[in-house]
């Protein structure tokens, strides 16, 4: 099935002109039966470039916290545009994946290819050593009154991906869903729009070829990350409760937050 044929993958955008990757990733059904509410759990890219009306339609959605996990330079570099009533928390959990800069300072060393299994690398990363970083997110997480949460990094893609998806394990999502939810961004995150960007922001010359793949999302992605959970972990639940201290009490309490009861 096809992100196009599967309903509940469709309608979820919240149209930004600052901010094209923004959407719910609630409404989703879980494995037994049940289905994620749906204005509670939002997923973006930065902030930085939200227009006032923007703001104002991100204030409709009255998000209690904003887990934000750029580097601190790029925090500082693109400061997020918020609606100041109500003002959400912002939880800045950086996380720095890879020696990217190491990869560009080699230019002529690395190809499109190069840089795919990089992303594949980094996504293995995400599951086994950022524990703090997605361990924090869902500390805070529970810490809320409402439960209505926006995780987000510089693209939304990538580091938002693997939280979008962990997130959606706990409440019992399916992987297969999981996927369909990470694949989304190829509507929404467009890299022939963001190739210059990237290339000032790294003080970079080389083929766009060469770094497309850093722009892209691929399910061999996120696959790299659920691998490693499955070489690692005997099963899901052990890696939530070991890895990231969501035991059965926090899934619990967790769902009871973001599952329709």
């Amino acid at each position: 099935m096809t992100i196009e044929e599967n309903p509940a993958t469709t309608g979820r955008q919240i149209p930004l002109s600052g901010c094209p990757n923004f959407r719910d990733f609630g409404g989703y059904p879980t494995v037994d039966g049940r289905r994620v509410r749906q204005g509670y759990l939002y997923r973006s890219g930065h902030l930085a470039a939200l227009t006032d009306e923007d703001v104002d339609r991100v204030a409709e959605l009255e998000i209690e916290l904003i887990c934000d996990f750029r580097q601190i330079e790029e925090q500082a570099r693109e400061r997020s545009r918020l609606p100041a009533d109500p003002l959400p928390r912002i939880a800045p959990l950086s996380i720095i994946p890879g020696n990217l800069m190491a990869q560009f300072e080699n230019e002529a060393l690395f190809s499109a290819n190069d840089m795919f299994e990089f992303m594949v690398g980094i996504n293995r990363e995400f599951a086994l050593s950022q524990q703090a970083q997605y361990t924090a997110m869902f500390a805070h997480m529970l810490e809320t009154d409402r439960g209505r949460t926006l995780v987000h990094c510089a693209a939304g893609k990538d580091r938002t991906g693997f939280a979008a998806a962990i997130i959606l394990m706990a409440l019992g999502v399916s992987r297969d869903i999981i996927m369909s939810d990470y694949l989304l961004t190829q509507h929404y995150f467009l890299p022939e729009r963001e190739l210059e960007r990237i290339c000032a922001k790294y003080d970079i010359a080389t083929e766009p070829a060469q770094i497309r793949p850093m722009l892209e999302v691929h399910p061999q992605y996120l696959q790299a990350a659920l691998d490693a959970i499955d070489e690692n972990f005997p099963d899901t639940d052990t890696y939530l409760a070991e890895h990231l201290g969501v035991d059965q009490v926090a899934r619990d309490e967790l769902q009871q937050r973001y599952l329709e009861q």
